[in-house]
């Protein structure tokens, strides 16, 4: 176990213009969230206040989260990773506040007392719609200038936060600033340089720096056309022109559906390269499982008809083959029939949510579990 110091609460944030909120989404994972808070504690500087969204967990997430605010509870795995570089764990206890319902949180106005906020929410509301609950609390209850928005299962280097508002600022049209994101599994790979770029005729959304030496990319800003929902820091002024995230698509897509609004709304999406994040990836459902195919192929088709509607019989083709045939090949009947089952739901119009809590969880836990749509 690690040795805590005896302390009464962290440091409060510096009461500076512009102010920060920091939104982490915890659904059934706060071990994850616990590991990222820690590493937002550290930061050379902090965030004005750090908001867990607990998206209906029911694991007890919120019970842990706050043992290990209070000190009661000390988690063994903590972060020593990126080329020597590594943080202990911020004095405890930690002052918080818990409210017991978006509501609750919304209600009264001005800035809280306490830096670190959890909020819950009393059912699983996908990725956009539980950060949509964080966002709406930034802005409506602290007067945030900017949101920055982490998956729960990515630790930010100590200087990621100073250096993206640094580049946000340097440009009053800049909407959102990625980060370098790097595979926590191997440090020193990338898994983007903050996104990529949309191919519409193709179906496809790229990410530049895939799979590369992270030390070989450009200090540099990068212009991006998406920015990786891991890590997006949000100028408050570009969330009022275009509104929240469509929490039709669930999980999946809807950070790049925001992305292309924001910028035919003329708002700059960039990269900071010297920003870096590690993330695990697919900590939510299971990245490349069956229900990742189900989402990102049927939120994919409905973001291409919805902005690229003049391309999309060939996006249509190409997303088909690019989905379909590997499974064919591989004689992965399941996950074809997944693919299949999102096709048709795209068809039909099914939005948002199309399967049950249990087949979530199910799916997160094992990849290899069959998965049938409750709809059908």
């Amino acid at each position: 176990m690690l040795n805590i110091p005896e302390t009464i609460s962290i440091p409060m944030p510096i009461a500076t213009s512009p102010k920060v909120v920091a939104i982490v989404l915890n659904w059934n994972g706060w071990l994850d969230t616990v590991e990222c808070v820690e590493s937002l504690l550290r930061s050379a500087r902090l965030p004005n206040q750090i908001v867990i969204v607990d998206n209906g967990s029911t694991d007890d997430s919120v019970e842990r989260i706050c043992e290990w605010a209070e000190g009661l509870l000390v988690p063994e795995h903590l972060s020593s990773i990126a080329d020597g570089w590594s943080y202990s764990p911020a004095p405890k206890p930690l002052t918080y506040a818990l409210f017991e319902s978006p509501e609750q949180a919304l209600a009264g106005s001005g800035a809280s007392e306490t830096s670190l906020v959890i909020v819950r929410v009393g059912e699983n509301l996908g990725y956009a719609g539980g950060n949509n609950v964080g966002i709406r609390c930034a802005l409506e209850r602290f007067g945030a200038d900017y949101v920055w928005i982490l998956n729960n299962d990515t630790v930010v280097e100590r200087h990621a936060l100073d250096r993206k508002l640094v580049v946000a600022e340097s440009n009053p049209q800049t909407g959102i600033v990625g980060a370098k994101l790097l595979r926590y599994q191997e440090p020193s790979k990338m898994q983007a340089l903050g996104g990529g770029h949309v191919v519409p005729a193709l179906g496809l959304d790229s990410q530049i720096g895939a799979g590369l030496d992270g030390s070989i990319a450009s200090s540099a800003p990068i212009e991006l056309e998406h920015v990786i929902g891991a890590s997006l820091f949000v100028r408050a002024a570009a969330i009022q022109s275009v509104g929240l995230m469509d929490e039709s698509y669930f999980l999946y897509r809807e950070e790049t559906d925001w992305c292309l609004k924001m910028r035919r709304a003329d708002w700059k999406l960039v990269c900071c390269p010297t920003a870096e994040v590690w993330h695990k990836q697919g900590a939510s459902i299971g990245y490349k499982s069956m229900l990742h195919d189900y989402y990102s192929v049927r939120n994919m088709l409905f973001l291409l008809r919805t902005h690229h509607s003049n391309t999309f019989a060939s996006a249509l083709v190409m997303i088909a083959f690019r989905s379909i045939a590997p499974k064919v090949a591989r004689l992965q009947f399941r996950r074809l029939w997944i693919v299949l089952c999102a096709f048709g739901d795209f068809f039909t119009g099914v939005r948002g949510r199309a399967h049950t809590e249990e087949q979530l969880l199910a799916n997160r836990n094992s990849k290899r579990l069959p998965i049938h749509n409750p709809r059908r």
